[in-house]
């Protein structure tokens, strides 16, 4: 398991669509320049697009360049069924996620 001293925190909204996209995914650019994980409660997420799983694939991929990564809290059937449906549950690291 990656751990870090650093932990940025994020919750994100119960509606992440294209139509959303651009508010949400603007928070996570700022997060990103912290160098650190990144912990997204995806607690209240009940819909969630493809645009928008997108952005959680490019948001791993930045971190991954300096050796971070998404860390998750909460649970969302919506976005754990949407990921499974798209194959990028363990590129997430959806997956390893520690049961709340």
């Amino acid at each position: 398991m990656h751990t870090t001293n650093i932990l940025e925190k994020m919750k994100l909204p119960s509606k992440l669509h294209i139509s959303t996209a651009e508010q949400w995914s603007t928070e996570l650019k700022a997060l990103l320049e912290k160098d650190s994980d990144v912990n997204l409660d995806i607690s209240g997420v009940e819909a969630i697009d493809t645009a928008s799983i997108q952005v959680l694939c490019a948001l791993q991929k930045s971190l991954a360049v300096t050796d971070n990564r998404i860390e998750w809290s909460g649970t969302s059937e919506s976005l754990v069924q949407a990921t499974d449906l798209l194959g990028v549950t363990s590129f997430l690291h959806l997956a390893e996620k520690p049961q709340d």
